[in-house]
């Protein structure tokens, strides 16, 4: 690595939370679904756990998601008390590639991960791994690796 610069960020999504997100996004099909990214943090993130959560944005369920805060607001507590990290999110897009939108970058976090995964005819086409940067005015993609 060249000195000062940061090593490349990745996301590893361990078997049974891909197996998670897979399930999650072909039954909620046609709609977006979404979630909670749950492991160890690090220069690989090692997210070991996916935890479906509601989307309450019953309007335009079809390309738009909104996380049910209360759910969120439990699965995060309870990934600290048992010391791990909430990673990031996860949320699909029905028949649409798995790039971030212009609505994913105004509304993303810096600092965390977002797995975009692509459902074309209810089944998982592509998935991809995004990143803000603290400052950055949108997200980055970032390696993804499935195990």
């Amino acid at each position: 690595m060249v000195e000062g610069q940061r090593p490349t960020l990745t996301l590893r999504l361990g078997a049974a939370a891909w197996a998670s997100v897979q399930k999650h996004a072909q039954d909620g099909y046609p709609r977006e679904v979404c979630g909670l990214l749950i492991g160890r943090s690090g220069n690989v993130a090692e997210a070991d756990e996916a935890h479906p959560c509601a989307n309450v944005n019953k309007e335009r369920a079809e390309d738009r998601y909104l996380m049910d805060p209360l759910e969120q607001l439990r699965l995060e507590k309870d990934a600290r008390a048992r010391g791990l990290d909430v990673l990031g999110y996860y949320h699909s897009h029905p028949d649409h590639p798995a790039q971030a939108s212009a609505t994913d970058n105004q509304l993303s976090w810096e600092g965390v991960y977002y797995l975009i995964v692509a459902v074309r005819d209810g089944k998982v086409v592509d998935q991809r791994a995004w990143w803000r940067d603290p400052g950055s005015p949108g997200l980055e993609e970032k390696v993804l690796r499935l195990t």
